[in-house]
């Protein structure tokens, strides 16, 4: 029978990893596309923040469904958001740092080849390493450093030289959209320790 519970278990995290990546993808893929046709453009800060509210929604029917009555989830808002306003202010932080993060993955696929930003942005990792070690005085360990390392290479690697870029008809600057990457990946880095 454990047996039985680990395979579920190693089932439902391949699940969550194919769906992750899945989301990842399409999400860059149809963001880059939706920023480079040739239509109007639409706010990026109003995309973020419809994202933001449909967050919000989520979270508070996940809470309704724990808490099982309409009672117990005003409760609980009242408590646990609103009654303290220290806690609440510390949560806004890494949302604030999230939404500014996200509004640079805009600015960045406006200005940058999918691939390109996909391959950049992971050094959101090594960024959020830095920040564990800088912030809350962890150590890592050599084969940890060297997994950074090789992480940093292969960006840089695929960087180096990168594959033809797929015609957009709309004027792009790559300084701008590597700018917003460097932002992106230090919010990403900060808001995630």
């Amino acid at each position: 029978l454990c047996f039985l519970s680990e395979n579920v278990s190693l089932l439902f995290k391949l699940y969550c990893l194919t769906v992750m990546t899945l989301v990842a993808a399409t999400y860059t893929v149809a963001l880059r596309y939706t920023r480079t046709v040739e239509t109007e453009l639409y706010f990026s800060t109003t995309a973020v923040c419809i994202t933001e509210v449909i967050k919000l929604f989520l979270s508070v029917g996940i809470l309704a469904k724990e808490t099982g009555s309409l009672t117990r989830l005003i409760t609980s808002l009242k408590e646990n958001v609103f009654g303290s306003p220290t806690e609440l202010l510390k949560l806004s932080v890494p949302s604030l740092v999230y939404a500014l993060q996200n509004n640079m993955a805009f600015v960045a696929l406006s200005n940058l080849d999918a691939a390109v930003y996909q391959v950049t942005y992971q050094l959101k990792i090594p960024c959020t390493a830095l920040c564990t070690v800088l912030m809350l005085n962890r150590t890592l360990s050599k084969l940890q450093w060297f997994s950074v390392f090789m992480l940093c290479g292969g960006v840089t690697l695929v960087q180096w030289k990168p594959a033809q870029a797929t015609k957009v008809q709309v004027e792009q600057n790559p300084w701008l959209g590597f700018g917003a990457i460097a932002v992106a990946v230090l919010c990403s880095g900060f808001a995630g320790i």
